[in-house]
């Protein structure tokens, strides 16, 4: 029978790893729409219907690369750290949005839950199997 124990949360590298983890995506968040700002603004091009997916395209990097970094500073559970680590940024996200826009839950709201949980996923799963590891001191 397969026991679950080192499923445990308790650990306090556990949850310096998903506050780094989470702090990593809202960074690579901030850096990628500085960038993609300077390129709509140097270019004017893109129709701003485009702007949600773009935005959608944005949030999925940046969860990502925090549940990659998150995993790879605990070194293991990369699965439930890329999914609390998505769901924490996406809850963040939401949050952010019915205060500063006064958004309302639309479809691609869902869309938006769905893509950040599964890319933080995937990110948790590499982390985990990336063979050099990072130590936290």
């Amino acid at each position: 029978m397969r026991s679950f124990s080192n499923l445990s949360v308790n650990n306090s590298n556990f949850i310096k790893a998903l506050i780094l983890g989470v702090v990593s995506s809202v960074g690579m968040i901030a850096v990628l729409l500085c960038v993609v700002t300077v390129v709509l603004l140097a270019s004017s091009l893109l129709p701003y219907e485009y702007l949600s997916y773009i935005m959608l395209a944005v949030d999925a990097i940046g969860a990502l690369f925090g549940g990659y970094i998150a995993a790879r500073l605990n070194k293991s559970q990369g699965l439930i750290l890329g999914l609390l680590n998505g769901f924490i940024l996406f809850v963040g996200i939401v949050i952010s949005g019915f205060c500063v826009s006064g958004e309302t839950i639309t479809i691609l709201t869902l869309l938006k839950a769905v893509v950040i949980i599964i890319f933080s996923a995937i990110g948790g799963i590499k982390g985990v199997n990336t063979k050099e590891k990072l130590h936290i001191k």
